[in-house]
């Protein structure tokens, strides 16, 4: 089988540690042609689908919506796509599709022969299919990941890791512990801060955990995979950040150092495991997307409003339910069976 992951030795060497740009040959693979993308459209599960749209202003996140899928074919979807600004994320693919599943295995093989000292563990994947000018709002991630350009073109703005005037770090305690999506608020001076890269056709994308992040789209349909995995090291970083909220915030102890080595750091961790194990620490709820709007690939936007009411997503139908009390007022319930 050809390689897949065509790195340097240097950009190897420099993986985790710092950005790197380096080259990839998925988009060579059949697998990512319009015909297989639409079979996966027109048969992947919607409760695994999201769909949202979003404006032109980095700064306006409000902008950012999630828009239903219900009644959609696969080539409405793709129709959609190509007349609006929508981000489509292919939840958990490998799960889905065993091409993906192998893919995943594949890549996860070649950057750990060629990364010294790499070991990963509970690799994912998530097919990302989106507009040419759709963005993605400046957020970070709790897990490290890789962003593989398969096509079209997209500038990433990276910018530093660990540096509290551009993500809190209560927020990013919450991050860690699932209290929080990824969304962080985001001024454009941050910008000074960022290194920018347009990411081609071939090309992937890794920076240092926790690095803040933000993307728009510049050419063309854009396909890529978003890859995410944990290791040794990134797990006890998640714990100690959620060692730090759960005894601050709880328990009222001076917690905030991020130290991931040492005696304080290794009492922290065990103490969390262990009342996390006891059910003592609370978990975090489900979010629900409510839309306004629903897919149209007649219109230019690729959607239309929905009425006055707002509906569950389909990706939030299977976890939540609306129920309308004797005043006509509608809320949100969790089904507790829901896996």
């Amino acid at each position: 089988m050809d390689r897949l992951v065509r790195w340097t030795h240097g950009e190897a060497l420099s993986y985790g540690r710092q950005v790197v740009h380096a080259k990839h040959a998925l988009h060579q693979m059949d697998l990512f042609r319009d015909e297989a993308l639409l079979d996966l459209l027109e048969n992947y599960p919607r409760e695994r689908l999201q769909a949202f749209t979003m404006g032109t202003d980095p700064e306006r996140r409000s902008d950012w919506q999630p828009v239903d899928t219900a009644g959609a074919t696969g080539k409405d979807l793709w129709a959609a796509l190509n007349a609006g600004r929508l981000w489509f994320n292919v939840l958990s693919v490998h799960l889905v599709d065993p091409r993906y599943r192998d893919l995943l295995k594949q890549l996860y093989a070649e950057l750990a022969e060629q990364c010294p000292g790499f070991q990963p563990l509970r690799p994912s994947c998530t097919l990302i299919i989106s507009s040419p000018a759709a963005l993605v709002y400046y957020h970070a991630d709790a897990q490290p990941n890789l962003l593989w350009q398969i096509r079209g073109t997209k500038r990433v703005w990276v910018y530093p890791a660990h540096d509290r005037s551009l993500v809190d770090q209560d927020l990013m305690e919450d991050i860690f512990a699932n209290f929080a999506d990824e969304e962080v608020p985001y001024k454009k001076v941050f910008d000074h801060k960022a290194r920018t890269y347009d990411l081609k056709v071939g090309e992937v994308l890794s920076w240092p955990q926790n690095s803040p992040h933000r993307v728009t789209n510049i050419e063309g349909v854009n396909i890529s995979l978003s890859t995410v995995h944990e290791t040794q090291e990134t797990d006890r970083r998640k714990l100690v950040y959620c060692a730090n909220r759960l005894f601050r915030r709880t328990y009222h102890l001076p917690c905030r150092s991020t130290e991931e080595a040492g005696l304080i750091s290794y009492v922290k961790r065990v103490g969390y495991r262990a009342l996390r194990r006891a059910g003592v620490v609370k978990v975090p709820p489900r979010r629900a997307y409510l839309a306004r709007l629903r897919i149209d690939p007649a219109s230019p936007t690729g959607y239309s409003p929905i009425g006055d009411a707002p509906v569950l997503t389909e990706f939030s139908s299977k976890s939540f339910k609306l129920e309308r009390d004797a005043a006509g007022r509608v809320s949100v319930v969790e089904i507790a069976e829901a896996a």
